[in-house]
């Protein structure tokens, strides 16, 4: 993974965040707001996979069900954010992945292997966003209320 300031000086910063081949994307991008110290940010990225996990939320259950994405997959679109969650980031993100035949899957990205490149880019906000544990979905949700 490397990583280029768009927009130096600015309060709202702008990073790419270009990932390679073998790297592993939700990973990384936690590593990036650790290493970055990021408190609140939102994302797109586009790029290719060779494989991944999204997931589906089952509200009955309160988990996810896995679905397996195999193979070399073009990474139509992914978007996210990063928020604070008892004061460490924690990523949300969403995928939509095309097959070789125009087939298409989407879902919450649990993990997901870059190939060979995935063009992330991130706007880190001035204002943190602050998560908190929802009882009724068992899930950490964003919360503009908390400070």
């Amino acid at each position: 993974m490397q990583v280029q300031l768009l927009n130096p000086g600015d309060p709202t910063k702008q990073y790419a965040v270009i990932f390679y081949q073998g790297d592993e994307a939700f990973s990384g991008l936690l590593e990036f707001a650790e290493k970055y110290h990021v408190t609140s940010a939102h994302f797109a990225a586009i790029g290719a996979l060779d494989g991944a996990t999204l997931g589906w939320f089952d509200p009955q259950r309160k988990m996810y069900k896995k679905i397996p994405i195999q193979g070399q997959h073009e990474v139509i679109g992914m978007s996210g954010d990063i928020a604070l969650y008892k004061e460490k980031p924690v990523v949300h993100t969403h995928m939509i992945v095309g097959s070789p035949v125009g087939t298409t899957q989407g879902g919450h990205v649990l993990e997901a292997y870059v190939s060979p490149t995935l063009e992330v880019m991130v706007t880190v906000d001035p204002v943190t966003m602050q998560k908190r544990f929802d009882q009724a979905t068992e899930l950490t949700l964003i919360d503009p209320a908390l400070k």
